[in-house]
């Protein structure tokens, strides 16, 4: 994690500050089936690669000992959601995010 750390507000809206490849430290959430696979990769890849019509979400997270696993690691936990009404949770580094406007 950076030395600047950033504060990002549960509800805040996010896009990538730099986009490229989706980085190895960020996973998404079993949801059970519900989604594939090939949706996941594709919803996070086109997130970290820039794309502006992938909706991102900082997400609150209820289980203390979640939180605090994440926080030790840097991350934070986003919902991504693509026009069609995909929608999955991932993790990903602050520090490479930045509010959208």
């Amino acid at each position: 994690m950076s030395l600047i750390t950033k504060n990002l507000s549960v509800g805040t809206k996010v896009k990538v500050i730099n986009p490229g490849d989706v980085p190895e430290n960020s996973t998404w959430d079993d949801d059970g089936g519900r989604t594939s696979s090939m949706i996941k990769k594709r919803l996070q890849s086109q997130f970290f690669g820039g794309n502006s019509k992938i909706l991102a979400e900082v997400m609150y997270i209820a289980r203390e000992s979640e939180r605090e696993k994440l926080r030790r690691k840097g991350l934070i936990k986003l919902r991504l959601r693509d026009p069609a009404g995909c929608m999955i949770n991932i993790t990903a580094d602050p520090s490479t995010l930045a509010p959208a406007r």
